[in-house]
């Protein structure tokens, strides 16, 4: 197998907003080929900051607005995001665009993708991607760190009590306050779990479930929501958003590139 660093491909993404004058992250996304193409997937959620400003990622020395054509599963008009356990959007990226974003990231190949993975087989995933308070300004220069947050996976009574898909979904049992340093074993500070939504959920090898060599585990997912009190992390697998692309391919993706 292709070694690679799935880190490699976890983009933060940040919005800027004229009136109040603001710049800040808000999100992840998953840098990430389909069919050889180009995309950048991410929470819906995340996309939907759009209306109110705009959607940049670092490219070279300088933050650019994302350039693509946005795929994405439509909400009925009378449903609300927050009641959307789908949750997932993602750009077709043009070629220049992607260029650009390749100087400082490595896009995800799919044969690290685990498209149709059943519930029952999963055993350990880790939800990573970048959180805003680990988000720094230092004159001119913006910085921020990866997280990576493991766990048991739930079981499928977990998803019909959550009324969730076990096909559409995935459920991660991550407390903040029991967790621990996968090296030390010892209790460990997490930061918040804000601005990791479309970051990747990645699934560990049965018999790897502790290891720290991260060119074992496959992309299966992307986060979108945290649920502190519960200590559950929840995610869409990748099926729906490969149905959505699927579609885009039929349709030539409106004839843009």
């Amino acid at each position: 197998m292709q070694q690679f660093d799935p880190y490699d491909a976890l983009v933060p993404v940040f919005i800027s907003i004229e009136l109040p004058q603001r710049f800040m992250q808000i999100g992840t996304a998953v840098f990430f080929h389909i069919n050889e193409e180009p995309f950048l997937i991410t929470a819906a959620h995340v996309i939907d900051q759009s209306l109110v400003g705009t959607l940049l990622v670092p490219c070279r020395e300088e933050f650019s607005p994302i350039d693509g054509y946005l795929v994405s599963i439509d909400l009925p008009p009378e449903a609300s995001r927050a009641k959307d356990n789908i949750d997932i959007a993602c750009y077709r990226l043009s070629k220049r665009f992607s260029t650009k974003l390749s100087l400082n990231f490595a896009p995800l190949p799919q044969n690290r993708s685990e498209l149709f993975l059943p519930v029952h087989e999963l055993t350990v995933c880790s939800a990573a991607g970048y959180p805003a308070s680990k988000s720094k300004k230092n004159g001119a220069t913006h910085s921020s760190e990866i997280y990576a947050f493991r766990g048991l996976t739930a079981k499928e009574s977990t998803y019909k009590e959550l009324g969730l898909s076990v096909e559409e979904n995935i459920v991660i049992h991550f407390h903040k306050k029991r967790a621990v340093h996968p090296e030390s074993g010892q209790a460990f500070p997490t930061p918040g779990l804000k601005g990791i939504s479309g970051g990747g959920i990645f699934a560990w090898p049965r018999g790897a479930e502790l290891s720290d060599d991260w060119s074992l585990p496959k992309l299966v997912g992307i986060v979108h929501t945290f649920r502190e009190k519960e200590g559950l992390i929840i995610g869409s697998t990748l099926l729906p958003v490969i149905t959505a692309v699927t579609f885009a391919f039929m349709k030539g993706f409106g004839g843009e590139r």
